[in-house]
């Protein structure tokens, strides 16, 4: 990883190893000193050098973190005994250089410290930034999913009050009742809260329970995808009506087992609705 690399990693939030923040801190730290010393020092061309090396701490400590600043700041410490000291007489200092020493001595670590725990509050702040943008996008897609569904639901209503001679039923895989259309509820008797969440058995008759024929239904239901039958079913109050009835086998996104659609068409003749085995 280069330096180039490193920072822009760094300022797009991603965080590399740690032995790659403290060398790139070092090396930041160590080309700003050599700056100052060839520019102060041989040059003469600036005034002071302090900013520059209060300033090389500060970056280094907001690119790599608060352990690689004080890192930085400790070489900028040491650095400094050599570099303000005399250029004949190596550590001799002159007032001026003394004071500038002094500030450099005190500030450092302070700097460090406190642009340390600022890098850790705009990560805290980016980490949960990120995450709400991901908790943002779940619920988008929820939303679209959840307005999916109502679509869904509102076009199979719309499509099945259109056929009011004909019960139409949506089953869980269990063959309890999910959603089903007006006509169930005017041709079997049921409202919806009698009939919501009820196994579609309670339609059968005891000879067709005892011969478990609703589980017969739907695994025929699953195993072919459709499963076809005609005889008596019961209304509310224990009426008879002759109907044919279809299962139409459903699956989710993962072709897995979701329920099944059923479909009854009255047959009984309208002069006679009773079973004629029935004795009244």
């Amino acid at each position: 990883m280069t330096l180039y690399d490193w920072v822009g990693d760094s300022l797009l939030g991603k965080t590399p190893h740690w032995w790659v923040r403290y060398l790139a801190a070092g090396l930041i730290t160590l080309l700003a000193i050599i700056v100052v010393a060839v520019l102060w020092r041989q040059m003469a061309a600036i005034p002071d050098p302090g900013l520059i090396l209060l300033l090389t701490v500060a970056v280094a400590t907001y690119l790599a973190g608060g352990m690689a600043g004080m890192l930085s700041a400790a070489i900028v410490l040491f650095c400094s005994f050599v570099l303000f000291s005399h250029p004949q007489y190596p550590f001799r200092y002159s007032e001026m250089d003394w004071r500038q020493m002094m500030v450099i001595i005190v500030t450092c670590p302070i700097i460090a410290l406190m642009v340390g725990s600022l890098k850790e509050q705009v990560d805290r702040l980016r980490i949960v930034t990120n995450e709400a943008e991901v908790l943002r996008g779940e619920v988008h897609k929820l939303e679209l999913a959840k307005e999916s569904q109502f679509l869904c639901e509102q076009r199979f209503r719309l499509m099945v009050d259109c056929m009011p001679g004909y019960v139409v039923l949506v089953l869980d895989a269990n063959g309890s009742v999910k959603n089903w259309n007006a006509g169930a509820e005017l041709l079997l008797g049921y409202s919806d809260p009698e009939i919501l969440g009820q196994s579609y058995s309670r339609f059968f008759t005891k000879e067709d329970l005892l011969g478990r024929q609703p589980e017969r239904l739907l695994d025929q239901a699953r195993f072919s995808g459709r499963a076809v039958e005609e005889g008596w079913r019961l209304r509310k109050g224990g009426g008879r009506i002759r109907a044919a009835t279809t299962l139409l086998a459903m699956k989710n996104l993962q072709g897995a087992p979701a329920g099944c659609l059923m479909v009854m068409r009255d047959l009984t003749p309208s002069t006679d609705g009773q079973d004629p085995d029935r004795k009244t």
